[in-house]
């Protein structure tokens, strides 16, 4: 007597079938979450990006007993002149002791102009500055000129998309304050249409 032959277990076409068409459905609601917090991110690590540089200059400032200022680039070599658009990258420069004036643009061509460090661009974000091109600190870590408070928006801009994108509930921007002090500080911002700091 032969033993009867195990019946193959496996899907039925509409298992199958019903399984590939939940799956879809899943992906479609999943798929605007996972973009939002790819966006959300992307917001969160350029910030945190401009804050630590912010901290860093104003650290080279106290430590160096001298001015230490940040500008918009977009060659890693001099300040973007009359921009208030960071997203472009900015560098972070001081002068020979004794040679430079806050809010100075950096050339590279004078040698008592010192790079102390650049960061690239930043792709589907944008950065502004409310009013300055230039970001200076003084020898005690102070802005200068004295008292002065200074904003950065960040926010995250769609790809092909030119302008200074926005801050919406799914993704919101950034909001950087830099006080009179010099410290500087992060928040996020309500929902608006443009990414511009007043």
């Amino acid at each position: 007597m032969h033993p009867s032959p195990k019946k193959a277990r496996g899907f039925s076409l509409l298992e199958l079938m019903v399984a590939l068409a939940v799956a879809s459905i899943l992906a479609v609601v999943a798929a605007p979450s996972f973009r939002d917090m790819l966006r959300r991110n992307k917001v969160s690590a350029t910030s945190n990006a401009l804050l630590a540089d912010l901290a860093y200059a104003r650290s080279e400032a106290i430590n160096r007993g001298n001015i230490v200022s940040i500008c918009p680039s977009t060659d890693q070599k001099s300040c973007t002149s009359s921009s208030t658009a960071y997203e472009s990258g900015w560098i972070i420069y001081t002068y020979v002791p004794g040679k430079g004036k806050a809010n100075t643009a950096y050339d590279n061509s004078d040698s008592s102009n010192i790079l102390l460090r650049a960061s690239n661009a930043r792709d589907n974000v944008s950065i502004r500055s409310v009013d300055s091109t230039i970001v200076s600190f003084g020898s005690q870590g102070q802005t200068q000129p004295s008292s002065k408070q200074f904003k950065f928006d960040v926010c995250f801009l769609p790809p092909g998309v030119s302008g200074s994108g926005s801050s919406t509930d799914k993704v919101p921007g950034a909001m950087l304050t830099v006080n009179a002090s010099g410290s500087a500080s992060s928040k996020s911002l309500p929902v608006q249409t443009t990414c511009v700091p007043s």
